[in-house]
């Protein structure tokens, strides 16, 4: 189990007790957007962060949908 903190406009958050393997996929999509867990982060790059990860989910649930349609055309 792992904690993952992150700083927004001075304010610290922490999550505790993640499973190690989602931790290091928060950590990761967090760098990759431009969120860091080393320093101060704005509100605005957080949601920029919550976007990205928004529009995935969408894309995955149009997939599945994409596909599940496929299927009961069969």
């Amino acid at each position: 189990m792992k904690d993952v903190s992150v700083t927004i406009d001075g304010g610290r958050y922490k999550a505790k007790n993640l499973n190690d393997n989602f931790a290091d996929f928060v950590e990761s999509d967090l760098k990759s957007s431009n969120v860091f867990l080393d320093r101060d982060n704005s509100a605005e790059a957080m949601f920029i962060a919550y976007l990205r990860l928004a529009n995935r989910w969408h894309n995955y649930e149009k997939e599945i949908d994409d596909i599940l349609s496929d299927i009961e055309k069969e």
